[in-house]
Parts: C-alpha cells; sequence; structure tokens
C-alpha cells in the first residue's frame, strides 16, 4: 500500500527526571518502520524550565534521518493546548495525527499497524493497540471505555497481553499512543485548527475527543496487537491539588456538555465522596497535604467545571450524543465500587478489572465484524 503522511505529536515538560525514558521514547520514533519521508514528528515543550528541553533539542539535532519540528512553549498549556499547537504545525498534507506521550516508547512496526487498520475503512476516527505497562509488561491499556457514569477504564489493565485477541469498538482512544484521522477529527469536532478545547489543559480531553468522533458516525478501534511500553503519569505522578481540581473539573465539564442521564446524581455525588475519599487515603497512601487543600479543590473544581461546561455548550449549540458510542451499562457490580474506590488507588485498579469483566460479558456487542 502507498502509506499516507502521519504527523506524531510529542509533548514535553519538565521531564528531566524521566530523562532517560524520554530519550529512549524519542529514539524509538526514529527508528520506526514506517517510510522515513512519510511521517513527521512534531515536539512542543510546554515552557520547561528544568533544563529538560535543551538535552531533547540536543539529541534530536543528532537524528539527521528523522523528519521533526521542535517548538518551545513560553508557558504550559497542559496537554490540551500543547497538543493544538501541535496539530496546528502538522504537515498540511498529514491524513493522520499520532498522540504519543513521552513516557510512551512505540515498537517498530507500530505505526504501521494503527495505519493500516485506519486505512481498511473510511469510518474509523481513530485507532489504538495494547500497551504495555514498562515495568511488569502486563496490559496497561487496551482501549478505554466509559461506564453510563461517565468514569471511565483502560480496558484489561494488569492482565496479560496474550488475553487481547480481537479487535474490538471502545469509548475513546487512549491519549498514551493513538492515531487520528484528521478528517474526522475536523468534522466532529468543528474545528479545524485544533484537537480540544484549549480551557481543559488535562484530564478527560480525550474522552471528549472521542465520544464527539462517536456522536458524529465515526468509529474507534482497539486492535490487538502490542505497539508500546508506557510508564502511566511519569510526568504528573504525585497526586496533588492541581490534579484534584483538573480531574474533578474535567469530569464535571464531560456531564454539562453531554446528554448523561445521570447527571443531576454523579456531579455532586462525585464530588462528596471524592473530598471523603480524598481525606480518609491522603495520610496513609498517596499524597500528604492539608486536607483544606483537598476540600478546596475538589469543591472548585466541581464548580468551574460545571461553568466551563454550561458556557461551552452554548458554543457547542447541542449536547454529546454519548449513546452513539460504545459504553458499558450501570449495574450494582460498577456502582458500588465507584462510590468506595474513588479516592483510593487501589480502588481504581479494582474498578479497572470490573470494567473489564463488564465488558467481556457482552463482548459480542462491541466486537468490530469486518475491515
Amino acid at each position: 500500500m502507498a502509506y499516507p503522511k502521519v504527523s506524531i505529536i510529542w509533548l514535553n515538560y519538565n521531564s528531566m527526571k524521566i530523562l532517560p525514558l524520554v530519550l529512549q521514547s524519542l529514539e524509538s520514533i526514529a527508528n520506526l518502520d514506517y517510510p522515513g519521508d512519510r511521517f513527521e514528528l512534531i515536539v512542543v515543550d510546554n515552557g520547561s524550565t528544568d533544563g529538560s528541553f535543551e538535552k531533547i533539542r540536543e539529541f534530536l539535532e543528532k537524528k539527521t534521518g528523522l523528519r521533526k519540528k521542535v517548538i518551545k512553549l513560553g508557558k504550559n498549556l497542559g496537554f490540551t493546548g500543547g497538543n493544538n499547537v501541535g496539530f496546528r504545525a502538522r504537515d498540511s498534507e498529514s491524513k493522520y495525527v499520532v498522540l504519543l506521550n513521552n513516557d510512551a516508547i512505540p515498537f517498530p512496526e507500530s505505526l504501521r499497524d494503527l495505519v493500516e487498520c485506519a486505512e481498511m475503512r473510511n469510518d474509523i476516527g481513530a485507532v489504538q493497540g495494547v500497551v504495555l505497562d514498562l515495568d511488569s509488561g502486563k496490559v496497561d491499556t487496551a482501549g478505554d471505555m466509559l461506564s453510563e457514569l461517565l468514569v471511565g477504564a483502560q480496558l484489561y489493565q494488569g492482565r496479560d497481553p496474550g488475553d487481547v485477541k480481537d479487535s474490538y469498538y471502545v469509548t475513546y482512544a487512549d491519549g498514551a499512543y493513538s492515531l487520528y484521522r484528521v478528517e474526522a477529527v475536523r468534522k466532529a469536532t468543528g474545528f479545524q485548527d485544533k484537537l480540544f478545547y484549549d480551557e481543559m489543559f488535562a484530564y478527560f480531553d480525550d474522552s471528549v475527543l472521542g465520544l464527539q468522533l462517536w456522536d458524529a458516525g465515526f468509529k474507534i478501534v482497539s486492535i490487538p496487537k502490542k505497539v508500546a511500553l508506557h510508564r502511566r503519569s511519569s510526568t504528573f505522578r504525585r497526586v496533588s491539588p492541581l490534579k484534584l481540581y483538573l480531574t474533578t473539573r474535567g469530569y464535571c465539564a464531560l456531564y454539562e456538555i453531554t446528554n448523561a442521564r445521570f447527571k443531576p446524581f454523579t456531579q455532586w455525588m462525585y464530588t462528596t465522596y471524592n473530598i471523603i475519599g480524598r481525606i480518609l487515603t491522603s495520610p496513609i497512601i498517596e499524597y500528604k497535604v492539608k486536607q483544606s487543600d483537598i476540600v478546596k479543590a475538589i469543591y472548585l473544581g466541581c464548580r468551574d467545571g460545571i461553568r466551563w461546561g454550561k458556557r461551552t455548550l452554548k458554543s457547542m449549540g447541542k449536547q454529546i450524543n454519548i449513546y452513539k458510542a460504545p459504553l458499558i451499562k450501570l449495574a450494582p457490580r460498577i456502582l458500588i465500587p465507584w462510590f468506595l474506590g474513588i479516592g483510593s488507588a487501589y480502588g481504581r485498579k479494582i474498578f479497572a478489572k470490573i470494567i473489564t469483566k463488564e465488558f467481556e460479558k457482552r463482548k459480542h456487542d462491541y466486537l468490530v465484524t469486518s475491515f
């Protein structure tokens, strides 16, 4: 086949602590088994101040055979803003864009596998493969599914990669490593020069884009091909008031811009239980910050998410119809651990296992039957 052009967008922000992993990611991009004149790397640095950008630029200067663009921003625009800058800088002939985290190491054949899947059907808006955990070799994500509560989980997380045997539809492609059809994104979002709402900054952005693609008639596929190693949240690993604020804001905003049925119940219930769970677990599990800062971050996240969502909905004109996308239906098996697990890393792992089991029970509904 004649391979289409692809632009790989790769963000950096103060990554000096994981610099060997970051450089390994770049090395793997340079070694992708894809025609060198048919893909480019776009590095966007989100205003790093720790010297990592200089190390990355020095490393890339030696990669003379790699088509690349390196952009240094004056401040941190987050995952959404940084990727939007990269999207605007892409080759105008690129049919696809790839989002790749700087803590992900793509396998040589991975880009070819993703493109070949997307090329099989014009209604495929995004594709991902099986991303493995860098440390354990188990599955990190084999596609992401939302439940009707709009809480997502990485399918097959912690399972053996051999358990993933089929191609199937997912709610959204994971931001760690995924491929998007440019024309599909433009039609689904209404944007011509960006992927995401800049204001989201981070968290739930890939969920929103996935739902927009499904609502516009495009499909998102996960294929049973191992595509990368990944160490999740390497650059934002520690739970902090900022992270709590951003995740809560993104969740509450998502409810405002979609037609999810349980909005009155879940927005404030999520906020309440999140506060309780974080306060109870903060001294012993994840972080040590003032409990008043926890309450403030989560409360403000909910308040600002609702406000932003209402403003954004006016510009959108209509809510995103989430029921065009594959979802895990609400059941007590999901609801109870959702309550109990908020605020606990262990609880989130249990939730991911339950979502995967629910997915497997109705797997026939999600299988891709034709390419």
